[in-house]
């Protein structure tokens, strides 16, 4: 199916912003500025809108983070999903079904815990709960797993493609260029600033690039001389076939490094971590991380051993060293801003457009978004979130020390 909004017009020679990368971060970014009367904007995507890590995400959401910055971020864009589907006149599926962080150990109980008084002080609205109120949430779930964990009652999941495609109509109805098989192939910067870029071999002029590439973020940012310290990763999922519900709320489990949810019709979806990130530089799926998954959530609910997959797929992430985003203007190149760095891109990009747009347009960042900026890299006041289900790079390294 086209994604709608697509154009089949040729490139005109220069436009007021031009965002490189079609998924949800750019889409959504091209929106918001519209919405904010920037115009002549063009979203320039190497292959198809969603063809990177949109279409190939959990779909999860939820804003009960351990940080106070992923919480402020987060917890606006959860504010955000509720109003898509009503503001961009399509339906996202976004469903209210509840996100469950479990906690197995004692350490990972005590870490949950402490995200607590963070999300009272914020007013994110989360709950604790010990086993047996898991137990009562997760009837199909391996008691022994079951420690206690952080429930969001109101967060939950929403569909990747129909997300995209509202995105996309909504934007395009504002006068938004959306143009698929356009690869950037070079930016173009004189005397520290964007002057344009190439795009199949065209020059577009514009004073404002915006990479959103995803996975390509990397190697796009070094077009224009910047250097961007993040590393690509493979992450791979499944679908099983539809499945009695058993399931009603989103679930991470810390222990097994999994994260999971069955959809209405009934089908599991879900994926799992590596301890070390693990370090493909492409989209394949492999036997070792289909047998990682099968092991752990046949672990965690028994029931669904002999399930029959319908779907096994790989993505590719671009994970910055503190696994937070990278947001704003690169402080090196004027005119080139960054909407980089995402390990969990999907939920966070109804509230990062809207911040970053505000920031493109008004030139100073909102306080929600002031921390996710590249300047951080250089102060060393990295973000700290604990609540991640990603490796972090103490894991990487301690499991390169173990295998030397």
């Amino acid at each position: 199916m086209a994604v709608p909004g697509v154009t089949h017009h040729p490139l005109r020679s220069r436009y007021e912003v031009v965002i490189a990368g079609g998924g949800i971060q750019g889409i959504a970014l091209a929106y918001e500025l519209a919405l904010m009367g920037v115009r002549d904007i063009a979203v320039v995507e190497a292959r198809w809108p969603g063809a990177g890590g949109t279409g190939r995400n959990g779909e999860m959401i939820r804003s009960a983070f351990a940080s106070e910055e992923w919480a402020r971020l987060f917890d606006f864009s959860l504010r955000r999903w509720g109003e898509l589907s009503a503001e961009l006149d399509f339906n996202t599926l976004f469903t209210t079904a509840g996100y469950v962080v479990v906690a197995t150990t004692a350490d990972e109980v005590a870490m949950l815990r402490d995200q607590l008084p963070v999300h009272d002080r914020l007013g994110v609205r989360s709950e604790w709960l010990d086993a047996a109120d898991l137990q009562e949430l997760l009837p199909a779930a391996a008691p022994d797993l079951l420690t206690g964990g952080v429930l969001q009652p109101h967060a939950g999941f929403a569909h990747h493609d129909a997300t995209l495609w509202a995105y996309a109509r909504a934007a395009s109805r504002r006068g938004v260029e959306i143009h698929a098989q356009a690869p950037v192939e070079a930016v173009d910067v004189a005397d520290g600033r964007v002057r344009g870029v190439i795009v199949r071999g065209q020059r577009i002029s514009t004073p404002v690039v915006v990479n959103a590439t995803g996975a390509f973020a990397r190697e796009v940012a070094a077009m224009a001389g910047v250097e961007l310290p993040t590393q690509r990763y493979l992450l791979e999922m499944i679908v099983t076939e539809s499945l009695k519900p058993f399931l009603r709320p989103a679930v991470a489990s810390l222990a097994l490094m999994s994260y999971c949810h069955q959809t209405s019709r009934g089908e599991f979806v879900g994926g799992t971590e590596f301890k070390a990130a693990n370090a493909y530089d492409d989209v394949v799926v492999t036997l070792e991380a289909l047998r990682d998954i099968a092991s752990k959530f046949v672990q965690l609910f028994p029931r669904i051993a002999g399930a029959c997959l319908i779907r096994h797929w790989s993505g590719l992430v671009d994970k910055s060293p503190d696994l937070s985003p990278v947001l704003g203007p690169s402080p090196d190149v004027e005119g080139f801003f960054l909407d980089a760095g995402w390990t969990y891109g999907f939920m966070g990009a109804p509230g990062s457009a809207r911040l970053l747009a505000r920031w493109i347009v008004d030139g100073q960042p909102d306080p929600v978004i002031a921390p996710f900026g590249f300047e951080r890299f250089a102060s060393g006041k990295l973000i700290s979130e604990a609540a991640t289900v990603v490796p972090t790079e103490e894991a990487v390294e301690e499991t390169q020390r173990d295998r030397a």
